[in-house]
């Protein structure tokens, strides 16, 4: 009997340690809610306006924008002329100018932006 009480006091405790944490959650839902910003408002317009074209196109490209400069990589497959793909080209938009950066030492690569460098991911020789 003995038993039997210690195990209804433990339920009663759990419980109330369910219930507690299931009211911290909900406040903490509560107060992290997304709230929608407009990112045009009073009806602002994106204003287009072409660049100079790639040297060299790519199917499946990334990008990354690092200190200004716009990084594209192909992620994968082929260039769309045909070549395999570890190239790397940096769009600069202040000049409209694009540079063939060294390729990439492995392809089928993702890319991300570390403390300002370029960093390749994953890929394969």
């Amino acid at each position: 009997r003995a038993d039997a009480q210690r195990l209804q006091q433990a339920n009663r405790s759990l419980r109330s340690d369910v219930e507690r944490l299931q009211h911290e959650l909900e406040a903490m839902r509560k107060s992290h809610t997304a709230q929608e910003v407009d990112p045009f408002p009073n009806g602002a317009k994106l204003n287009w306006k072409k660049c100079k074209d790639m040297p060299t196109g790519m199917r499946y490209a990334q990008t990354v924008l690092i200190r200004g400069k716009v990084y594209v990589g192909h992620g994968g497959g082929y260039l769309a002329s045909g070549g395999d793909a570890y190239l790397i080209q940096q769009y600069s938009p202040t000049d409209d100018r694009w540079s063939t950066l060294s390729p990439a030492p492995v392809r089928w690569f993702g890319m991300g932006d570390l403390n300002g460098q370029l960093v390749i991911v994953g890929g394969e020789t």
